[in-house]
């Protein structure tokens, strides 16, 4: 019998050190790869940096993934390269153009070494990002909402966002509170991260424990120290913008970053460069309310200075002209005394006149009106008599009527009429029996018929 082959075999060493001879001979040069940075941290004494390479669908979800590796001398080159671009640091979330070698080790599998990055392809993604934004909130109406709103005055009760270890707060703060107006602020610091990957939530987290106490501030005060371009990203954020420009209370910001603008900065109500700029503009809005508010006191005092002085020389005007004033009045009056009893003559004259005429006149229409009236009530007296005879032959009908009724009624009533009827009169003595009781034993009836009477006497 015949034995089988024996099978060829590899062991898992041989196996992956072909599959690492096949990649190193299929993919010997370096190239350059787009994707963005994803859990990068630096370990080790030596401080090389490993992280993890990602691309993402148009959703947002991982399509392709790979460890990836930068050994700290080009770390060191890389970090140089983004400084002098104003990049800053390499973080994760970043957009990279990067410069790879593919290897494959057969304990840690395939990786990717990491030898340069373009910092121009990082400047270029941010700024695309940015226009994005920017896009999406006009397109949404938004991008000048927050302008809209008008600054109180005064300015007074601020809402601050901020690191309350950040140089800029403290800068902020100390020239908010020692300006030279002497102008008081009402300050609360609502915590938020200002830089890393937690920046847009943690701002975000800020601005809704503001909504809840909206009524007990006037503004809300954004503020951050001095970064690099990668740590505007976070202000870039369509989310976070999102919030500033639909805020009910205007917002005044102060990123601290002299050569960029970002979104956060254009839709905000008021952009300054940095927190000590926003500090001089709120000290400067309310030092001229302020100082209005002087000017305006001045202008009052004077005001009441002109005023009392106009009513008191009003007054010694009138007090001068009120002998006079009095002694016209007085004459005016005394001259209508003197002519009141000739006008109260003529006055009465002329009424008796006009009621003697009047009399007069009424004298001669009496007699016409008497014969007009007589005539009238006459014609209605013959009105009202004319149908009284077929009243009263109408009464005497009806009342013969009547009495006819009760006659028939009496004739009817009568005892002879009754006695015909079949009824009988008992009585005794004279006294008609009406009841059982009223009779006793052997007492004497008389008892009446239609036709007659006869006596008996009761025997029970």
């Amino acid at each position: 019998m015949a034995h089988p082959a024996p099978i060829r075999s590899f062991s898992l060493t041989e196996l992956l050190s072909s599959v690492r001879r096949c990649l190193e001979h299929s993919f010997p040069d370096r190239y350059w790869v787009r994707a963005e940075v994803s859990d990068l941290r630096r370990a080790g004494g030596q401080g090389h940096g490993y992280l993890e390479l990602l691309e993402k669908g148009a959703g947002g979800e991982v399509v392709a993934k790979v460890r990836a590796t930068i050994w700290s001398s080009s770390y060191t080159a890389i970090e140089r390269a983004f400084e002098a671009q104003g990049v800053g640091k390499l973080t994760s979330g970043m957009s990279i153009l990067a410069l790879v070698g593919v290897s494959f080790h057969p304990q840690y599998g395939l990786s990717l070494n990491i030898v340069n990055i373009d910092p121009n392809y990082s400047l270029g993604e941010i700024a695309r990002l940015r226009l994005e934004t920017i896009a999406r909130l006009k397109r949404h109406g938004l991008f000048g909402l927050n302008k809209e709103l008008e600054l109180p005055r005064p300015l007074q009760r601020i809402a601050i966002i901020s690191s309350p270890t950040a140089a800029g707060y403290g800068d902020f703060m100390r020239q908010l509170h020692t300006n030279a107006y002497g102008v008081v602020f009402y300050t609360a610091l609502f915590r938020a991260q200002m830089q890393g990957n937690e920046t847009t939530a943690s701002i975000l987290g800020a601005l809704e424990r503001i909504l809840n106490v909206a009524d007990s501030f006037d503004a809300v005060v954004i503020i951050r120290g001095g970064g690099a371009v990668s740590e505007l990203r976070a202000f870039d954020d369509y989310t976070l913008c999102e919030a500033v420009a639909q805020f009910p209370l205007p917002i005044i910001s102060g990123i601290g970053h002299d050569r960029d603008v970002s979104v956060l900065d254009l839709i905000a109500h008021t952009s300054l460069k940095t927190p000590t700029a926003v500090a001089s503009f709120l000290i400067e809005e309310l030092a001229v309310e302020l100082g209005e508010l002087v000017q305006r006191q001045r202008q009052l005092l004077l005001r009441l200075q002109t005023l009392s002085m106009e009513r008191t020389a009003w007054l010694h005007s009138v007090a001068s002209r009120l002998p006079l004033l009095a002694r016209g009045r007085l004459d005016r009056e005394r001259r209508r005394l003197i002519q009141l009893p000739s006008q109260l003559t003529l006055s009465a004259r002329s009424y008796l006149d006009q009621s003697r005429h009047q009399l007069h006149f009424s004298t001669r229409q009496l007699p016409l009106l008497t014969s007009y009236l007589v005539r009238h009530y006459r014609q209605e007296l013959a009105k009202s008599l004319a149908p009284l005879p077929l009243s009263v032959e109408r009464l005497r009908e009806r009342l013969g009527a009547t009495l006819e009724r009760q006659e028939q009624a009496i004739r009817l009533a009568h005892p002879d009429e009754v006695l015909r009827r079949g009824f009988s009169l008992v009585s005794v003595g004279g006294r008609i029996i009406t009841r059982r009781e009223q009779l006793a034993s052997g007492v004497d009836l008389s008892i009446r018929f239609a036709d007659g009477a006869i006596e008996a006497v009761t025997k029970e």
